[in-house]
């Protein structure tokens, strides 16, 4: 049985992880926007902790529509 097959394991670093993490609370915007009919035109700030708490209070809202 050969070796071939060994799991390889990646680092990720911390500003990817956030990034992910923004990417996927505009998605979840993007979605609830959607469901509630809430239209919207977002500029999100450049500072990624910025970004993220502006999508989260985005979504608080939403949430109330749905």
């Amino acid at each position: 049985m050969s070796n071939d097959h060994k799991i390889k394991t990646v680092t990720v670093s911390a500003e990817i992880t956030e990034q992910h993490k923004c990417y996927v609370l505009e998605e979840t915007l993007d979605v609830l926007s959607k469901l509630s009919g809430r239209s919207m035109f977002i500029v999100f700030p450049e500072d990624i902790q910025e970004r993220k708490e502006y999508v989260k209070k985005e979504i608080i809202k939403t949430l109330k529509d749905v």
